[in-house]
C-alpha cells in the first residue's frame, strides 16, 4: 500500500514510501552503492492478457444487451482498453535492485524498462565522479587477478546470498484454495441441470473463502520457495476471484432493476436468484462458463502443481530405529 518514489540528492539517492499521511525514508549514498541490478519481468505481459480479457469480455457483453446494459458494457470495455493501451505505451515490467555492501534494496519506483534506462543514464556519470570510473580493461584485469588468488572474502561482510534466502513455505492455504476452486466448479457444473437456494447459499460461503484464501496465499508466497508456476497460478486465482464478484454484483443489480417490487425483500432476491438458471440470463451463462474453466485451467493443475512441490520438497523424516537396535527392557518391581 502507498507510494514509492526515488529523489537524488547532492551525495546520495533518497526513496520515500508515503501512505496515508505517513512516510519512510531510505538513503544510498553514492559511495555505497555497488552495484544497480535490473531484471525484466513478465508482470506487463500478463496485466495486458487480463485487462485484454475483460476487454474482450466487455465487448461481447455489450454486443449481445439490449438498451442501456449495452451503453453500460460498452463503457466500461472502453475504459478497460484505454488502460490496456496505458500500459502497453509505458513498456515491459521490469525488478531494479540497488546492492550496498551489507543490504539489497528494491527500488519500487523503477518497474518499467523505459524509466529505469533513463534513470541509469543519469546516475552513471554521478556514480563515476564520487567512485571513479572504471575502465573496461580495467575490470577484466582485476577479475583475473581475483580469480587467481586463493584468499577467501571475511565472513564479517554480508553477502548477497544472504540477503536472498527465501523463507520455506508448506502451501497448505493454496491446497485449499485450488481445491475451493475445483470444489466450486463442481457447484457450477451442478446449477446447469439444478436450482436450489442451499446451492445458491453453499457457492456464495465458497466464494467468500475463495476470496480469503487467495489474500492471505498471496501473502505468504512474498519471498517463498514456491515455484514461480504456482505463484501465476495464485495470480490468476485472485484475477477469476475479482471478475466473479463483479459479475455477480452486475447479475444482481440487472435482477434488481427487472423485479423492483422486491428490492427490498432479501429472501425474495435469494429465491430470485437461486431459480435462474444460467440459460436465461447470457452473463450467468459466461460466468459460469468461465468458473468451470478456472476449475480446470486453475484449480486442477494447481492441485497437481502443488503435489509435485510438497513431494520435492518435503522435509526429512526422523530416522526411526532399525531392526538391530535393542530396546532397553523395563524395570519390574
Amino acid at each position: 500500500m502507498g507510494q514509492y518514489t526515488l529523489w537524488r540528492g547532492r551525495d546520495h539517492l533518497l526513496q520515500i514510501h508515503a501512505r496515508w499521511g505517513s512516510e519512510d525514508y531510505k538513503r544510498y549514498y553514492f559511495n555505497d552503492i555497488q552495484a544497480i541490478i535490473t531484471r525484466k519481468t513478465d508482470v506487463g505481459k500478463i496485466q495486458n492478457f487480463v485487462t485484454g480479457a475483460l476487454a474482450g469480455l466487455f465487448s461481447l457483453f455489450a454486443a449481445t444487451s439490449t438498451s442501456g446494459w449495452a451503453t453500460f458494457n460498452f463503457i466500461i470495455a472502453i475504459s478497460i482498453l484505454s488502460i490496456l493501451i496505458i500500459n502497453i505505451i509505458k513498456g515491459p515490467t521490469c525488478e531494479t535492485h540497488l546492492l550496498t555492501a551489507v543490504q539489497t534494496e528494491k527500488l519500487h519506483s523503477l518497474n518499467r524498462i523505459q524509466t529505469t534506462q533513463a534513470v541509469m543514464n543519469q546516475l552513471k556519470p554521478i556514480i563515476e565522479r564520487f567512485q571513479g570510473h572504471l575502465a573496461p580493461e580495467t575490470y577484466v584485469q582485476h577479475r583475473a587477478e581475483l580469480s587467481g588468488t586463493k584468499k577467501k572474502r571475511p565472513q564479517t561482510r554480508l553477502t548477497p546470498s544472504a540477503a536472498t534466502v527465501r523463507k520455506h513455505e508448506s502451501g497448505r492455504v493454496h491446497l485449499l484454495l485450488f481445491a475451493l476452486l475445483s470444489f466450486n466448479g463442481l457447484i457450477v457444473a451442478v446449477g446447469f441441470v439444478l436450482t436450489h437456494v442451499g446451492l445458491t447459499f453453499l457457492g456464495g460461503a465458497v466464494m467468500l473463502m475463495m476470496g480469503i484464501c487467495v489474500v492471505v496465499a498471496l501473502v505468504k508466497q512474498h519471498e517463498s520457495t514456491l515455484q514461480h508456476p504456482l505463484r501465476s497460478m495464485t495470480w490468476a486465482a485472485l484475477a477469476y476471484v475479482c471478475f466473479s464478484f463483479i459479475c455477480s454484483y452486475i447479475i444482481s443489480i440487472g435482477l434488481a432493476f427487472k423485479n423492483p417490487d422486491i428490492v427490498h425483500n432479501q429472501w425474495e432476491m435469494i429465491k430470485l436468484i437461486s431459480n435462474t438458471t444460467p440459460w436465461d440470463n447470457g452473463l450467468m451463462m459466461t460466468l459460469n462458463v468461465i468458473a468451470l474453466s478456472a476449475a480446470v485451467g486453475i484449480g486442477m493443475p494447481g492441485l497437481w502443481l502443488l503435489r509435485n512441490f510438497r513431494r520435492t520438497h518435503r522435509p526429512l523424516e526422523r530416522v526411526m530405529a532399525g531392526p538391530d537396535s535393542v530396546a532397553t527392557p523395563k524395570r519390574t518391581t
